[in-house]
């Protein structure tokens, strides 16, 4: 996968356990070579190998971080210039170490009611990718989503949060497993549960 499956409201993604593997492809990172101003929609990168139309991107600096990181879609580019679906949520600045890292949650899902996840194997590749805060991923990440259900998925060599959500209610995440990551701050347990954060 070079972006992540992007839900939407009261889709159910059924496989069967074990088969249906969600696998990301070999990341790329390249500083940017101008200044991503806050608000801007466009990164401009000293090395574009590696990134393409249609996959997803992480625009950060070595100070902003966090709820600052933008992850999003290239949606066009003009030479080494890429647009992008999202706005960036900080001023991304060359001599703070901008940089864009071909980066981005398996699964993701905004503003969603009535998602439903099931019997999925997420494999972060996380030998060829580097890491994602679980401010803006996880292999599973969502996003104000209600009423959502993940239920016996696996995550799997992933560079981040197994399953993490954001400013969601009523998520229900039972028969899960989370191993082999790199860091598990919002790992829910293999058991039945509901939360709210």
């Amino acid at each position: 996968m070079h972006d992540s499956l992007h839900l939407r409201s009261n889709v159910r993604v059924v496989g069967v356990s074990g088969s249906t593997i969600l696998k990301k492809a070999k990341g790329s990172r390249s500083l940017l070579l101008i200044d991503g101003d806050f608000g801007e929609e466009q990164i401009t990168l000293k090395d574009p190998t590696g990134f393409d139309i249609g996959y997803g991107v992480t625009v950060d600096d070595d100070i902003a971080g966090g709820f600052h990181s933008v992850v999003a879609r290239i949606t066009g580019k003009r030479g080494d210039t890429f647009s992008i679906d999202k706005p960036l949520n900080a001023d991304c600045m060359i001599n703070n170490g901008a940089y864009a890292p071909t980066f981005f949650r398996v699964i993701s899902g905004y503003d969603l009611d009535g998602a439903e996840l099931k019997n999925l194997t997420i494999d972060g590749n996380k030998e060829n990718n580097g890491y994602l805060n679980g401010c803006r991923g996880g292999g599973i990440f969502f996003y104000r989503g209600f009423g959502t259900i993940i239920d016996g998925c696996h995550v799997k060599n992933y560079r981040g949060d197994g399953i993490s959500f954001q400013q969601s209610n009523d998520v229900t995440v039972k028969n899960c497993i989370s191993d082999g990551n790199t860091h598990l701050g919002l790992f829910i347990p293999a058991v039945a549960h509901s939360a709210q954060s």
